[in-house]
């Protein structure tokens, strides 16, 4: 299994558990890239996306790539970054 873990400094941004210890979140990447509907298990790792078998795949970024995250939202990016 793929464990991409999320900066420290962003994880306040899951906010309250989700149904077994599993979030779904929006990342957005220092170069602008973003990645949508990703799974967080034990609040600390991005495993996969939420399609991928068991929520867990290989992702194409690092940790040290992230440039923030939000829980999962099926709004328009601008909105928001």
């Amino acid at each position: 299994m793929s464990k991409i873990e999320i900066p420290e400094h962003l994880r306040f941004k899951l906010g309250p558990d989700m149904k077994m210890d599993v979030h779904w979140i929006d990342v957005k990447l220092s170069d602008g890239r973003t990645f949508s509907r990703l799974v967080v298990r034990g609040g600390r790792f991005i495993t996969g996306r939420a399609n991928d078998e068991n929520g867990e795949a290989p992702l194409p970024f690092g940790s040290a790539d992230i440039a923030d995250i939000r829980r999962e939202r099926n709004w328009p990016w601008k909105l928001f970054w």
